[in-house]
């Protein structure tokens, strides 16, 4: 029988990156992360129980805070 082991998940699988792995990236909590995928900020998709976020559409939400002058947004 074959058991799963979530600590041997991929953390990036083609051009999706799992929220354990965009929090390390970005600074960002993942229950932050959670919060932005509901509201539709953040385009993710589920594998299972895996959530995965498009990197090119993270990589551009991550630019987007850099450039506001709202402190509000970034990494903490």
């Amino acid at each position: 029988m074959i058991s799963f082991n979530p600590t041997n998940t991929p953390l990036v699988l083609n051009n999706h990156i799992s929220v354990k792995a965009a929090a390390l990236y970005s600074g960002y909590s993942p229950q932050y992360l959670n919060r932005m995928m509901r509201h539709g900020k953040l385009p993710a998709v589920k594998v299972g129980q895996l959530w995965l976020i498009n990197k090119g559409c993270f990589d551009t939400y991550l630019e987007n805070a850099k450039i506001t002058n709202d402190g509000r947004f970034g990494p903490k």
